[in-house]
């Protein structure tokens, strides 16, 4: 049997105390003898900790941890034989497309499993780059928040990832295009202001619908000129908001956390009306929401859901005018608000 048989990589949650008696947690990645069940924490575990370092929630560290978990898992243990490989210097673009494409033909992964293990993989292979594994080159991008991200090695030497299986396709999660992001942004302040800077965070920040209408103006920490610099949002339940209201079921926040969003040109402009609008329809409720329905209350989620099919409705018709290639999917498939958490998950990664 080969040595490397003995050993499995596992992750785990370890617990250390910093500077200021605060306790913190990250995953880490180890090495396990399966004889005598010894730990070793692997060194691959400065990975997670310097590119999803400032992801407190560890549920947002594990799904990379995991991902590269497995990947080691395959390529050093149970394929030890066949690559044959010394070091992690060893490890190719090869290795990476051929457990890509083992997950699809094999395994029989769907097509956003194997697309979520390439975009792992590809921030891994950018780390060892910059480690200076020699034979590897990562070529970078600019992404629509301006940042220069790594583009996936494995699509660039021609993996092949699995079909859609379109029987199972009732909704989409993300929009084919991202292009057709600052179309839908654009379609928002033109019929729908009001909930323009909702959609933008939802699209750059991930919030949901009901984290979305829970904002007031403290949750707002905003640099530069109207977040030109940066913007971070305090995301927490607000009851206070929806006193009026028996079911709150459309207006609760599932994660709470202070959540960073991407800055594009759009921003300054939005947040600038937004504020506009505040001044010129104030509030009587003293928790300053900063979605307002028409009485000028704080926003409840079903009314926020209207509001985005109205900007859905005209955006659809803006791509009927353009005879968009897209139009298809656009219309064929159910969405609505948690789309852009879909949008979110593709914007950051790229």
């Amino acid at each position: 049997m080969h040595p490397n048989k003995n050993f499995v990589f596992v992750t785990r949650e370890v617990k250390t105390t910093i500077a200021n008696g605060r306790t913190v947690s990250y995953m880490s990645i180890a090495l396990q003898d399966k004889r005598n069940q010894f730990l070793v924490t692997h060194p691959v575990t400065d990975f997670i900790r310097s590119r999803y370092a400032g992801l407190n929630n560890n549920n947002t560290q594990k799904a990379p941890a995991e991902a590269i978990k497995r990947f080691l898992n395959w390529l050093l243990i149970e394929q030890c034989e066949k690559y044959q490989l010394q070091s992690f210097e060893d490890i190719g673009v090869n290795h990476g497309r051929d457990y890509i494409e083992y997950l699809g033909t094999e395994r029989n992964n769907k097509r956003s499993t194997v697309m979520a293990a390439d975009r792992y993989l590809t921030e891994f292979y950018y780390f060892l780059y910059k480690k200076k594994v020699k034979h590897l080159e990562i070529r970078l991008r600019r992404n629509m928040a301006g940042n220069d991200v790594p583009v996936s090695p494995f699509i660039e030497a021609e993996v092949s990832f699995p079909e859609e299986d379109k029987a199972e396709i009732t909704k989409i999660t993300d929009f084919p295009d991202l292009k057709l992001i600052p179309l839908f942004i654009d379609t928002a302040m033109e019929v729908a202001s009001d909930i323009a800077f909702g959609i933008y965070v939802q699209f750059f920040g991930g919030l949901r619908k009901g984290e979305v209408v829970n904002l007031n103006r403290a949750s707002i920490i905003a640099k530069g000129d109207y977040g030109s610099k940066g913007l971070k949002l305090i995301v927490k339940d607000k009851p206070e908001l929806f006193d009026r209201l028996s079911d709150l079921s459309k207006n609760r926040v599932k994660s709470p956390r202070t959540q960073p969003v991407q800055v594009i040109s759009t921003l300054p402009i939005i947040y600038k009306q937004l504020l506009s609008r505040l001044e010129q329809n104030k509030s009587d409720n003293l928790g300053q929401p900063i979605f307002l329905d028409e009485n000028n209350n704080a926003m409840s989620g079903a009314v926020y859901e209207k509001r985005f099919k109205r900007v859905k409705d005209a955006f659809i018709k803006k791509l009927v005018k353009m005879k968009s290639p897209h139009l298809p999917i656009i219309q064929k498939y159910s969405w609505s608000t948690h789309i852009g958490r879909g949008i979110y998950t593709i914007v950051k990664g790229r």
